[in-house]
């Protein structure tokens, strides 16, 4: 195999994957019989407290469709409702109910698991340095 060094676009791509894969594997272990892209959802709505539609869209980066079609199974589960937004009617408010809270909470639980797993051999003073420079990363991303 040839030993050059990947682009950091290809490391962080293939990094992520790496991570993401570990994830939806640790996810499925829980048994929860939800898609892998509900999932972000529903941690959205944990820690945003009435949140509406489009800014779930907007902060998971995805279509408003494609987040309404993961609305609708999170609802049809039972762990998100839908509520008319009460200052502008046109507005539905998401909102998280006590089954949805429990397993938000399992998959917070699960996470910390997988980060220590995934962060043995790295330092503290490196973990913060890295999630600095992930912080600056995105925010750089975010103005071009």
């Amino acid at each position: 195999m040839n030993k050059k060094k990947l682009p950091v676009s290809l490391n962080i791509a293939l990094t992520l994957k790496a991570i993401e894969h570990a994830f939806k594997k640790s996810m499925h272990e829980l048994n929860f019989n939800l898609p892998s892209e509900s999932f972000g959802i529903l941690m959205i709505a944990y820690f945003q407290e009435n949140v509406i539609q489009q800014d779930i869209a907007d902060m998971a980066k995805k279509d408003k469709s494609a987040v309404l079609k993961q609305i609708d199974v999170l609802e049809a589960k039972g762990l998100v409702q839908r509520q008319v937004n009460a200052r502008d009617r046109r507005e539905k408010m998401i909102v998280i109910t006590d089954e949805g809270r429990k397993i938000a909470a399992e998959i917070i639980d699960r996470e910390r698991e997988m980060l220590c797993i995934l962060s043995q051999g790295i330092e503290k003073r490196e973990m913060n340095a890295f999630l600095k420079v992930l912080s600056l990363l995105k925010a750089n991303a975010e103005k071009s």
